[in-house]
């Protein structure tokens, strides 16, 4: 069974991106292997919101993908997807999830951002977290984990080093309940 994952890199204080939607920090990890190849080989739909959505259009990253991207949004985009298979949706996260997962067998990426991942959670919709912790302090910015409307446990699954001292987590939903 297919399941949902949040793959999210934060600083080591727990941010996402610095103020003002900042991500230059992360641009000196971009030549660091950190299992990226491997983890999107299992992925068959992604699902993001909007703000996130448009940072990447922003800084160019909006690749060719074989895999139907959802991104949450309550208006359309300020320019056209240059990718056919992007699709903006307002639907309720459960359904949208829903619809992701009948048209794979592989894995759903929860991509973010933090906003997003905020309301997978809340919702208990999360089966699997992946954070890759990079090894520095941002002081401020948008947090990963704000307030959560009951405690979650998650199980250790896997810890990995790689270059340049960033360290990836893997936990998997324990108790749900």
């Amino acid at each position: 069974m297919n399941s949902a994952v949040l793959y999210i890199a934060i600083s080591l204080d727990g941010f996402v991106a610095g103020p003002n939607d900042d991500i230059s920090w992360l641009f000196r990890y971009n030549d660091v292997d950190y299992g990226f190849k491997e983890f999107f080989s299992g992925i068959g739909a992604i699902i993001q919101g909007r703000r996130a959505y448009e940072v990447e259009a922003k800084q160019g990253w909006e690749p060719p993908t074989p895999v139907p991207v959802f991104v949450l949004s309550h208006h359309l985009p300020e320019r056209k997807p240059q990718r056919g298979n992007v699709v903006f949706t307002d639907e309720d996260i459960s359904e949208v999830l829903k619809n992701a997962k009948q048209l794979t067998s592989k894995d759903v990426w929860i991509e973010g951002g933090a906003n997003v991942a905020q309301q997978f959670l809340d919702s208990d919709l999360i089966d699997e977290i992946v954070l890759s912790i990079v090894p520095v302090i941002l002081g401020d910015g948008i947090r990963l984990f704000g307030k959560t409307r009951k405690t979650m446990e998650f199980a250790l699954r896997e810890v990995r080093q790689f270059d340049k001292g960033l360290v990836q987590l893997t936990y998997t939903r324990g108790s749900r309940g």
